[in-house]
C-alpha cells in the first residue's frame, strides 16, 4: 500500500483496553497515557468476584469510592468539571461531593463488570442495537474499524461482537492492560480477543493493517490523545483534542468505520449501540486534514449525545479540555 506525500502520518489512536484506574495528570493540557491502578488491586477484586460474586464485590466498592473521593483530588476536580460541562453540575458543595461519589462508584461498577464478563458472561444481559448493519459490513471482507470512547463498557461490546465468529483486536498502550490480561489468562483462553500493543513502533500499525486485511474487527478509542497529537474539535461547548488515527486507518484500508458504545442500562444489563457503518475515502484535491476533522466531528457529536444521557459513565478523570485552572469549577 502506498500513500501520497500529502497523506497524514498514520498515528494509532489511544487504546480501547487500558487498565482500570484514574488517569494521572501530568499537566492540565494533555493526557500522558498512564493510569492509576495495579496488579494487587485488580487481583483483589478478581478474587472477590470469584469467591463471593458480583454483589459482594459491588459492596466493597462503597469504601473504595469514598477513599477516592478523599484521596484523589485531581480526579474529583476533573469529575466536577465534566459534570458542569455535561449539565449535571450543582452549586451546592454537598451535591457536588455526592455526585462525585456516584461518578466514582459508577466507574467502579463498570470496571467490575468488565472483569466479570470475561469469566461469567452468563450473568449478563447483552443487547445489540444495530447488529444487522454491522453484520453486513463484516460481509464485505475488509474488516471493521470500531471506534468507541472511555465511556461505558468496551468489554461488553467486545463480547457481543465476538459472537459473530470474527476476532476482535483491542488496541492498547504497551503495559496498560497486559497485567490484567495475565491475571485472567485462564478465563481468556478460547475467547476471540487479541491485544494489539501500541509501543510507538511501526509494528503496531502493521498489526492493525494485517487484522483488517484478514477481515477482523479492530477496536480503537476515539477520545484520548497522547501528548499533543490529534485535532481540535468543539465538545460540549469548548474545544478539545481528539485523535484522527481511526479515520485515517479506515480511509487508507477501505475498512468500514463503526461508532459504538457499550452502555450500562442497569445491574448486569448492557446495550451495545452501534451506528451504521461508514466508508471513508479521501477526495482528490481536498485538504486531507480537513476531511479527517469532518469524520472526527461525526464521532464527537454522537459521543456528546450519549454522554448527556449517561453522564456518570464518562471515564476520563483528567482535565479533558485543558483548562488552565480546573479549580475554578469549585468557585461557581
Amino acid at each position: 500500500m502506498t500513500t501520497s506525500p500529502n497523506t497524514p502520518k498514520l498515528t494509532v489512536a489511544p487504546p480501547l483496553g487500558d487498565a482500570p484506574g484514574q488517569c494521572d495528570v501530568a499537566s492540565p493540557t494533555r493526557w500522558n497515557g498512564r493510569t492509576r491502578g495495579g496488579v494487587i488491586g485488580n487481583w483483589f477484586f478478581i478474587t472477590v468476584l470469584r469467591l463471593f460474586g458480583l454483589r459482594v464485590a459491588s459492596l466493597v466498592l462503597v469504601p473504595v469510592s469514598l477513599y477516592f473521593l478523599l484521596a484523589a483530588p485531581k480526579a474529583l476536580r476533573a469529575s466536577t468539571l465534566w459534570r458542569e460541562r455535561v449539565g449535571y453540575g450543582s452549586r451546592l458543595w454537598i451535591n457536588r461531593l455526592w455526585r462525585g461519589y456516584r461518578h466514582f462508584f459508577a466507574f467502579g461498577q463498570i470496571l467490575l463488570d468488565r472483569i466479570a464478563l470475561i469469566s461469567r458472561k452468563e450473568w449478563f444481559r447483552l443487547e445489540f442495537e444495530g447488529e444487522d448493519a454491522l453484520r453486513a459490513a463484516l460481509g464485505k471482507g475488509k474488516g471493521i474499524v470500531l471506534v468507541s470512547a472511555h465511556f461505558g463498557n468496551w468489554m461488553a461490546a467486545s463480547h457481543v461482537l465476538s459472537k459473530h465468529g470474527v476476532p476482535v483486536n483491542i488496541v492498547a498502550f504497551q503495559g496498560e492492560w497486559q497485567h490484567i490480561h495475565k491475571l485472567l489468562e485462564g478465563a481468556m483462553r478460547g475467547r476471540r480477543f487479541a491485544l494489539i500493543a501500541v509501543d510507538g513502533s511501526i509494528n503496531s500499525s502493521l498489526a492493525i493493517m494485517s487484522a483488517l486485511q484478514r477481515g477482523e474487527i479492530v477496536a480503537m478509542h476515539g477520545d484520548r490523545c497522547l501528548g499533543l497529537t490529534g485535532e481540535s474539535c468543539e465538545f460540549l461547548g469548548k474545544p478539545a483534542r481528539f485523535p484522527t488515527g481511526p479515520y485515517l486507518v479506515a480511509a487508507l484500508t477501505g475498512a468500514p468505520i463503526v461508532h459504538a458504545f457499550g452502555i450500562r442500562e442497569g445491574t448486569c444489563h448492557y446495550r451495545l449501540l452501534a451506528y451504521p457503518p461508514t466508508d471513508l475515502a479521501f477526495s482528490p484535491g481536498l485538504n486531507r486534514t480537513a476531511q479527517l476533522r469532518l469524520w472526527m466531528r461525526a464521532f464527537v457529536e454522537r459521543l456528546e449525545k450519549v454522554a448527556r444521557q449517561y453522564p456518570l459513565q464518562w471515564q476520563n478523570f483528567y482535565d479533558f479540555w485543558g483548562e488552565t485552572d480546573p479549580h475554578e469549577v469549585f468557585k461557581k
